[in-house]
């Protein structure tokens, strides 16, 4: 199998095989429900989403080779699991390794989890010999604490929890704060602009500039993802000095999702995130989302939570984001 572990092998009536394309999407699709259904997962969780197909797709059209950078499990012939990785640099120089898999919950239990790790690892320590990055590599994947299964396997091959997740919700919209008068700072509104996308992403990547464990945010992907809008950007003069980033649920859920809320250092501690969160959800609640969610990193230095929950959110789960050093392997 080019490109493919030579070393991992799965349980008995277990396969890996390679990603073949488009003819694949409903499987992937398949094994996501299926993880929704039956492993104890929120389906309305923004964290941990259930992806779409144009999304499944748009992994697969991911910079990379998709056939080499993810692979279908099968048993017995049928796909049961996937597995993909991703790649991105830390604003700290370490270059991270994430491999995400998924297995029907009927399977498990037999070793495939373990076996789909070591897939991953020698996927990855193949790339990083490639790109003589060793010395700044590392392995990463993610988990639930409600998926104690997962944690334990993760912790059992070496991983360390560096940073959690905490997902947030509001189950309703019914008696919001008061819409804010003007913004403080004096401080302004502008409806956002496609042309307004690069110098909302460049206040959000200077606001994250002291956070060592964030990476991804490149403008292509960021631009690519915007939907602006429920956007609340504030200007002073020609600069963004703080962005509420609120978009609609999509397919009818009615669950709308605070994906960024960011303020220049500048600008802090005066009542802006607030203002700016308070105004995006009365835009939510006016084209009628029922139900907001967002997450935060669990050790914010900044103590967003606090804004959140008084706010009128509460805390419903918790994902840890686990590492481990390349060794070489």
């Amino acid at each position: 199998m080019p490109e493919h572990s030579r070393t991992t092998v799965p349980a008995p009536g277990f396969a890996f095989r390679p990603y073949r394309g488009e003819a694949d999407h409903p499987d992937i699709l398949r094994v996501r429900l299926a993880c929704r259904d039956g492993g104890g997962i929120d389906p309305r969780s923004v964290v941990e989403p259930l992806p779409t197909a144009r999304e499944v797709a748009e992994v697969a059209a991911a910079p990379g080779d998709p056939r080499r950078d993810q692979a279908l499990v099968t048993h017995e012939g049928s796909v049961a699991g996937y597995i993909t990785l991703t790649s991105w640099r830390d604003q700290d120089g370490t270059d991270v390794h994430l491999h995400r898999g998924w297995l029907v919950p009927a399977l498990r239990g037999r070793g495939v989890g373990t076996a789909m790790v070591r897939w991953a690892e020698e996927r990855v320590a193949a790339l990083v010999r490639a790109h003589g990055t060793a010395d700044r590599a590392c392995f990463a994947a993610n988990a639930a604490d409600a998926e104690p299964a997962s944690v334990a396997l993760l912790t059992g091959l070496g991983y360390r929890r560096v940073f959690g997740v905490t997902e947030f919700e509001r189950p309703d919209l019914d008696g919001l704060p008061p819409l804010p008068g003007a913004l403080p700072g004096g401080a302004r509104l502008r409806r956002a602009r496609e042309s307004h996308y690069r110098p909302v992403w460049e206040m959000i990547r200077a606001a994250y500039a002291d956070s060592g464990h964030v990476g991804g945010w490149d403008f292509e992907a960021f631009a690519r993802r915007a939907e602006p809008a429920h956007w609340q950007v504030a200007w002073a003069g020609e600069q963004v000095v703080g962005a509420a980033l609120l978009v609609q649920g999509h397919g009818g859920s009615g669950v709308g999702e605070v994906r960024e809320l960011s303020v220049r250092k500048d600008w802090r501690r005066q009542g802006l995130g607030r203002a700016l969160l308070i105004s995006g959800l009365h835009a939510l609640a006016r084209h009628g989302t029922r139900e907001v969610r967002l997450f935060t990193g669990s050790a914010n230095p900044y103590r967003s939570w606090e804004l959140y929950q008084n706010a009128g959110f509460r805390r419903i789960a918790e994902f840890g984001r686990y590492r481990k050093p390349f060794d070489g392997a």
